[in-house]
């Protein structure tokens, strides 16, 4: 008795990668590569696969996006979701003793759940830096160059590169004392720039006026380093503050021809995982975001080992498509 057999496929979200994009992926690694050499950063590769803790103690978005199942043991693991955190267990373990600063690049897969978009994959290629151990200002604008010439050995063409400062949302957050859910509301009206929901949503949380004023102000501050004056007299607490010099400094500090700088202080994304600045870089004639990061003094901590860190990741995907 015959069997017939036909051809397999593979899950809905993943995708070989063949011959011609395949040499077009080795070329692009190869030139980053060549960046983070040239900078003195080292390679890890880390597992591929984590224990679930690992995202638990880490990154928001990451712990609800990852692939998560059972070993043989009975243990929850789950596919790399992120690099940062594999990162961060890797200084903190095996690296335990080594000196600081300490610089690493890494490039690989990351699994995640699909979004609801059109074309999305849960199989994702990302090559990023991390640097721990510099709570600089310098470091700052240090690995902001960094990812720039990367994207430039990369063939990304010019870069619109968008700014903002964990501290300066947070500030204002101190003051507002509210519970978890209505921050997370907050910050997405915010992070949407909808101005009229935001209005609404302040006034049903019974915000005080003077400072509903300074958070629909905050929703209204993107533009170019002038912009930075605006907000700094626009919010009045410490912390926010603190972080808008901070942008103001990093403004200084940095200068490509090939790069636009756009401070937005509306951009919510990841504020839980970031501590100081956070940034993205856009591909303006494709809108299409390509490389996202910021510095995150916190997390090694939750590994036990307490280190300032700040580091980026580049999608290979998001060139490809921008090629």
């Amino acid at each position: 008795m015959s069997t017939n057999r036909g051809t397999i496929g593979i899950p809905v979200g993943h995708r070989d990668i063949l011959f011609d994009e395949a040499a077009w992926i080795r070329k692009i690694d190869s030139a980053i590569a060549g960046v983070f050499s040239l900078a003195g950063f080292r390679e890890v590769i880390p597992s591929g696969v984590e224990f679930y803790e690992l995202y638990e103690r880490g990154h928001q978005s990451a712990r609800q996006r990852a692939l998560r199942f059972l070993d043989r043991d009975d243990r929850l693991v789950a596919l790399r979701a992120d690099f940062t955190p594999a990162i961060a267990r890797i200084v903190a373990g095996p690296l335990g003793d080594s000196p600081l600063p300490l610089r690493v690049w890494y490039a690989g897969t990351v699994f995640r759940k699909a979004e609801n978009l059109p074309g999305a994959f849960r199989e994702t290629i990302q090559v990023g830096a991390e640097l721990i151990g510099d709570g600089s200002p310098e470091s700052d604008a240090g690995i902001l160059q960094l990812m720039v010439r990367c994207l430039e050995a990369a063939g990304a063409g010019k870069v619109s590169l968008h700014l903002n400062h964990a501290g300066i949302f947070r500030g204002i957050l101190r003051e507002l004392n509210l519970p978890a859910g209505a921050v997370e509301g907050l910050q997405a009206e915010i992070d949407r720039k909808d101005v009229r929901g935001l209005a609404e949503k302040l006034a049903f949380l019974n915000i005080p006026q003077a400072l509903q004023h300074q958070v629909q102000g905050l929703a209204r501050c993107v533009g170019p380093a002038s912009m930075l004056d605006e907000a700094y007299a626009l919010l009045t607490n410490a912390e926010s503050r603190a972080g808008i010099a901070s942008l103001r400094t990093l403004a200084q500090r940095l200068g490509s021809e090939n790069v636009s700088v756009t401070f937005d202080l509306a951009e919510m994304d990841d504020l839980e995982y970031y501590t100081g600045i956070m940034f993205t870089a856009f591909l303006p004639a494709h809108n299409r975001e390509v490389a996202k990061g910021g510095r995150y003094d916190s997390l090694l901590g939750e590994f036990g080992r307490e280190a300032p860190a700040v580091g980026f990741s580049i999608s290979i995907d998001a060139l490809k498509e921008g090629a």
